[in-house]
């Protein structure tokens, strides 16, 4: 539709370059025709020029003005729970926009409730811009970068996570597990256990159970125990926090959910 909007453009420039040129060859200017020729011609240049560098970047993968990012960004940073956005980038394949952003979310939420934002941020992103094809979105924690905050201390502390001497999930419940069970065998059972990773350092997040007769003074104290001999073992582990199972774990509530599910599906089907 463009390259005929020039061409129709041309023709009705190039006529009146064309008759002035003539024109000019009657009165007795002769050098006006084929400066009118080398008009016409430039003109004809130029807009296969423009068309076919228009064309090539709609067949190919081009890098998206950041002016045109700013809308999308202020999209982004109103969906609920999302603490913040960066590394906005977009690129253009055809008429297709697709954009890759990471979103800065709470950072002791679960995977689960992290996805959902995730997913909550790409459907007002396509609902509110329909040129935008697809979202690639990455998940980090929210944690700010103020002046008190030592930065080189942090990198080397991220450096160090990306090494084999940070505890991994399966590392530190092996840690956690033979430190219950030496110091407190009788006293405390381990349950479930979670790793924070920010700013480098590792949080741990341990549920144990107790005996049903203990006293919650008394359990207190056990629990203050128990972190202090876990932040022994290992520097990289800043933080602990040993939480007291009351109820069901909740992976049996997930279990006893989906099996209420099932039943009442086969009962509808009977």
């Amino acid at each position: 539709m463009k390259a005929n909007a020039w061409h129709h453009r041309a023709d009705a420039i190039s006529s009146v370059v064309a008759l002035v040129g003539v024109g000019g060859s009657i009165v007795g200017l002769p050098y006006l025709d084929p400066l009118a020729g080398l008009v016409v011609s430039g003109m004809i240049l130029k807009a296969g020029v423009q068309t076919g560098y228009e064309s090539t970047l709609e067949l190919v993968d081009a890098a998206v003005d950041p002016s045109l990012l700013e809308p999308i960004r202020e999209t982004i940073v109103k969906v609920d729970g999302v603490k913040g956005c960066h590394r906005l980038r977009g690129r253009k394949a055809g008429t297709s926009l697709y954009l890759d952003v990471h979103i800065e979310v709470y950072p002791f939420l679960s995977v689960s409730a992290a996805h959902d934002i995730g997913e909550t941020v790409r459907h007002h992103i396509q609902k509110t811009h329909n040129q935008v094809a697809e979202v690639f979105i990455h998940i980090d924690p929210s944690y700010s970068m103020g002046a008190n905050v030592d930065k080189k201390r942090i990198l080397g502390n991220l450096e160090r996570r990306n090494s084999d001497f940070i505890p991994r999930q399966r590392s530190a419940e092996a840690i956690v597990s033979d430190i219950i069970s030496s110091h407190f065998p009788k006293k405390m059972c381990l349950e479930h256990l979670m790793l924070h990773y920010l700013r480098g350092r590792v949080l741990l997040q341990v549920q144990v159970s107790m005996s049903p007769e203990i006293l919650i003074r008394d359990a207190m104290d056990i629990a203050k125990k128990a972190e202090e001999e876990i932040m022994k073992v290992d520097a990289s582990i800043c933080q602990v926090s040993v939480q007291l199972r009351l109820g069901q774990r909740i992976e049996q509530l997930q279990l006893a959910a989906s099996k209420s599910g099932a039943n009442d599906l086969h009962a509808e089907k009977q």
